[in-house]
């Protein structure tokens, strides 16, 4: 199973110093985790609908898409990596069941060939919310008091909300 499906690198200026990128990935993963459970894929699409049979299985209905059912693969969410000008947010070490559901969610291979109509392409973000979570992040690092992952989160709370 490649490990290729199960990591996202994302650019962002190279201005950020590494506990700033450590932060605006954890500003980048709340995003992910939040608008998957609100049924949107990375562009803010939503979701295609489950099957009937996976749906019961579930418990919920074909529309009520959020990639749920154990939490492994939000819960598991990570930075794997840092760089100048660049965030890796997936899986530092999935286990084959995880990369599995992972490649099939963003594939849509579920286990079988990759269809793009069918998948789930939960992993990255927009550039629209990357660049909220960066310019959120420049304003804050440019504050004398330096950067604050609490205060970023709570302006991209409130920016959210208007």
């Amino acid at each position: 199973m490649g490990n290729r499906w199960t990591k996202q690198k994302i650019s962002i200026p190279k201005t950020f110093r590494p506990k700033e990128r450590i932060a605006i990935a954890t500003a980048i993963i709340e995003r992910i985790v939040t608008r998957t459970q609100e049924g949107l894929d990375r562009n803010d699409t939503p979701f295609k609908k489950y099957s009937k049979k996976y749906a019961a299985l579930k418990g919920v209905g074909v529309d009520d898409v959020d990639l749920v059912l154990t939490g492994e693969m939000l819960l598991d969410l990570e930075m794997v990596n840092h760089k100048n000008g660049e965030i890796t947010i997936g899986y530092k070490s999935p286990s084959e069941e995880l990369a599995g559901k992972v490649k099939g969610n963003r594939t849509g291979s579920y286990g079988d060939v990759p269809n793009k109509k069918k998948a789930r392409d939960y992993l990255g973000i927009s550039e629209s919310d990357l660049n909220l979570i960066i310019d959120g992040g420049e304003a804050i690092a440019d504050d004398s008091s330096g950067f604050d992952i609490n205060a970023l989160l709570d302006q991209l709370i409130l920016e959210e909300f208007i």
